[in-house]
């Protein structure tokens, strides 16, 4: 179901989405960009069409809701379905958020000290590795592999005797400024699990110092640049779907660059922009080797669970938050969530532009965004032993004798516990009685949905967008071309030429800029 957006005094307000900027901006231009890409020749993949129209289904109570009854007082609620999407949708990328941040919190992650590992590449291989999900799984498996080695150097050092690691990593593909940014980020424990009489336990290790920083992102480089030379990447990377019509839009993306209107072919314009030499801070917890960034400078004490569920939901964040989008001037201004070391605190886009950035954004079907590696990973043997136990699964019966078609599936939170997690509020009390809500029609047909909805007096009110043509220059016409279309009309006046008409307005100008110009003269009469 669709997320929750306002809350009053603790009661569930069903959203609409019909009426934020976002919406009504997709909904006006997403049209307009379908049919500008025809124009130019290319067609958009099936899963970016499915994206941009589910997300325009979603939360709207036309499109299919679960009808809720109170029994004491005769209430009626909807809850509208959600589109279930994990490109933009800021209601279903920020409950995908919280339910990876609750399950991640009360079944896996022991309490142990944590650290955040964020890995950055250069802007030649953001494309690459935006098109190639091999480039992406090879780049991911040898910065764990270099993370392990540290970690268990470190251990073997002080006498533990095979030592292992874990690591859970989130696959990010935006920036600040919603632009195509391909980086990891990696939640590692502060030291290595040995086992030890049938039992594992977990040592701590120092946190990472600037050497071992560096020593870690100069291997990345130098293994991930040999793999680079072994693998032609001037092979088309087109392994699961046609992307030959999202390279434009990449690209644009990644060197943040206007693809339409007058900035065409130029950088996004900024705000705020100030000195660098005043602006600019020394960011001595990251280490550079040769555009491959790592920092590891956030770390979270064993007993604070709530700043790791923080920390998580960050990590599993959504790349657009909509309290930062704003309108001006037909334009969107979308604002940073810290300025840029410049100094740059927002920046804008025209409507396609920023169409353009959320086609980019959007990940590939199939591509998984959440890796499990080590003690967490699903294939290691010894894994029941190091995750975390959930309380109601201690109290089951073992079920490992049952065959697999037998075993109960993992359940992730159901949408009202997760709105009593985060929110605070029950949606299954009724607003008016505080009697119990309960269901009782699951609406899927639009035109059923159409008439409960009338009854109930809970239409939604759609006000899209005057949409502004978003176009480069004129092209001029030859003299030939010109005609007048009071012609085709019957009217016989014959108009100039354009040489004609060219000639009177410099003219005009000319005369016009002398006018301005020159001085002011006081004459008198008879002069």
């Amino acid at each position: 179901m669709a997320a929750v957006q306002q809350l009053t005094n603790g009661i569930y307000q069903r959203r609409r989405p019909e009426r934020s900027l976002l919406y009504r901006t997709v909904q006006t231009y997403w049209p307009i960009f379908v049919k500008e890409q025809k124009r130019v020749g290319k067609t958009l993949p099936l899963f970016i069409h499915d994206e941009f129209q589910n997300f325009l289904d979603c939360g709207i109570p036309e499109k299919g809701f679960v009808r809720t009854y109170c029994h004491g007082c005769r209430h009626s609620g909807v809850i509208p379905f959600s589109c279930k999407r994990r490109g933009f949708c800021p209601s279903c990328c920020a409950r995908r958020m919280n339910d990876e941040a609750a399950h991640l919190l009360d079944k896996v992650l022991p309490e142990v000290p944590l650290r955040q590992w964020v890995l950055s590449f250069p802007f030649d291989l953001r494309f690459a590795m935006a098109c190639d999900q091999k480039l992406t799984n090879k780049a991911f498996k040898i910065f764990i592999q270099e993370i392990s080695s540290l970690q268990k150097k470190k251990a073997k050092q002080k006498g533990l005797q095979n030592p292992k690691v874990g690591a859970i990593t989130f696959i990010q593909r935006f920036g600040s400024a919603l632009n195509l940014n391909i980086h990891f980020h990696t939640l590692v424990p502060d030291g290595v699990f040995y086992k030890s009489n049938e039992r594992y336990f977990f040592y701590k290790l120092p946190a990472p110092l600037q050497e071992e920083l560096l020593r870690v992102a100069g291997r990345v480089q130098k293994k991930f640049a040999s793999f680079i030379k072994k693998l032609n990447l001037g092979r088309s990377h087109q392994d699961s779907f046609d992307e030959e019509s999202l390279d434009a839009v990449q690209v644009l993306s990644i060197s943040q660059k206007s693809g339409f209107g007058d900035r065409r072919g130029q950088k996004l314009k900024r705000h705020g922009i100030r000195s660098l030499k005043t602006d600019l801070k020394d960011n001595s917890d990251s280490v550079n080797v040769m555009g491959f960034s790592l920092n590891a400078s956030v770390g979270v004490p064993a007993n604070d669970r709530k700043r790791l569920e923080q920390l998580i939901r960050y990590m599993a964040r959504g790349p657009l938050a909509t309290e930062r989008l704003s309108e001006s001037f037909h334009q969107l201004i979308y604002k940073m969530k810290s300025p840029w070391s410049d100094g740059t605190t927002h920046v804008s886009f025209s409507y396609l532009d920023f169409i353009a950035r959320l086609v980019a954004l959007i990940p590939p079907p199939k591509m998984n965004m959440i890796r499990y590696a080590g003690v967490f990973a699903p294939n290691f043997r010894d894994r029941r032993y190091v995750v975390k136990k959930p309380k109601q699964v201690e109290a089951k019966a073992n079920t490992n004798h049952l065959p697999a078609t037998e075993k109960v599936k993992r359940e992730r939170l159901r949408w009202s516990e997760m709105l009593k997690r985060v929110f605070k509020v029950d949606v299954t009390v009724c607003p008016k009685c505080s009697g119990r809500m309960e269901q009782i029609a699951v609406i899927k047909d639009k035109a059923t949905a159409k008439q409960i909805l009338e009854s109930l007096g809970f239409l939604s009110s759609f006000n899209a967008l005057k949409a502004v043509e978003d176009r480069g220059p004129p092209v001029c016409q030859s003299i030939d071309e010109d005609f007048d279309q009071r012609d085709l009309a019957g009217n016989s006046r014959q108009r100039p030429s354009i040489a004609k008409r060219l000639l009177t307005y410099k003219i005009h100008v000319y005369f016009t800029n002398i006018q301005v110009q020159r001085e002011p003269l006081s004459l008198k009469i008879g002069d």
